[in-house]
């Protein structure tokens, strides 16, 4: 059986052995993985796994013309804002995304090309955070959805605790409306080229942490119900010698444009 992966960006597409359509993903019916760890990224050793990971498929699909480096590491991974997710089997990264709140000096990653729409966020006065650097590389014998679930289950019991309410992010233009049917989120912006993956086409999309109601009956369950411990979900930023050690890795520019509204 063909292994099945997603697109990363953030994005959701399924690759079938046949040459049929790309479909979205169904809901986990389950909320565990047997053998698959899914946790707040714990150190160095998650984190260069979640790098080779973005930076593998993140060439393999074009969104990156980087050759030489072997991880993609972002200056907003750096952040004490950001955290990373990680999806962990057999001691190898399989799936990872990141998420950027407020409070850097810099704004947000996607200001870099959507300014206007993170100050429109901003005058709405609702807490957001960012979704970014999204992509799942599967074992042949588990589906690429329901790790895309439990991951982004995670992020979501994350992003309350947190008090969070609004999440936002940029996907191909392609992939918005499996976010719009499975999840509530809704277009707040045009497509344009996108900065961070190299110019190729994106548009900004919103969605509600809290709104149960938004989203379809199947991922409800997987998305409100149950509970993580506190330890759990305790953030884990990157200390210090793992900031130093993963600049070396950043792109050229290191700075990112500060477009945050005055």
């Amino acid at each position: 059986m063909k292994r099945q992966k997603t697109i990363p960006f953030p994005s959701v597409e399924l690759r079938r052995p046949s040459p049929r359509r790309f479909d979205a993903p169904h809901a986990p019916s389950v909320l565990s993985i047997d053998r698959i760890d899914f946790r707040l990224a714990q150190g160095r050793r998650d984190l260069i796994g979640a790098f080779e990971l973005l930076q593998r498929r993140y060439f393999e699909v074009g969104l990156s013309s980087n050759r030489t480096s072997q991880l993609r590491v972002m200056p907003y991974h750096l952040w004490s804002q950001t955290q990373v997710f990680v999806a962990v089997h057999r001691n190898k990264v399989i799936g990872c995304v990141s998420l950027t709140g407020e409070g850097n000096a810099l704004g947000m990653p996607m200001e870099s090309t959507f300014g206007d729409i993170v100050s429109e966020l901003r005058r709405s006065g609702k807490s957001f955070a960012e979704v970014c650097s999204l992509t799942v590389d599967s074992p042949n014998n588990v589906s690429t959805g329901e790790i895309f679930g439990q991951l982004v289950r995670l992020m979501m019991f994350y992003s309350r605790s947190l008090g969070i309410h609004q999440l936002v992010a940029v996907v191909h233009p392609r992939h918005s409306k499996f976010y719009q049917r499975a999840m509530g989120f809704e277009t707040i912006g045009d497509s344009r080229s996108y900065q961070l993956v190299g110019g190729h086409p994106g548009v900004p999309i919103l969605g509600d942490v809290n709104d149960r109601m938004r989203y379809r009956k199947r991922w409800q369950k997987l998305y409100f119900d149950g509970t993580y411990s506190r330890g759990e979900l305790d953030p884990k930023p990157m200390g210090d010698a793992e900031i130093a050690y993963f600049r070396q890795y950043l792109p050229v520019p290191t700075a990112m444009p500060n477009r945050r509204a005055a």
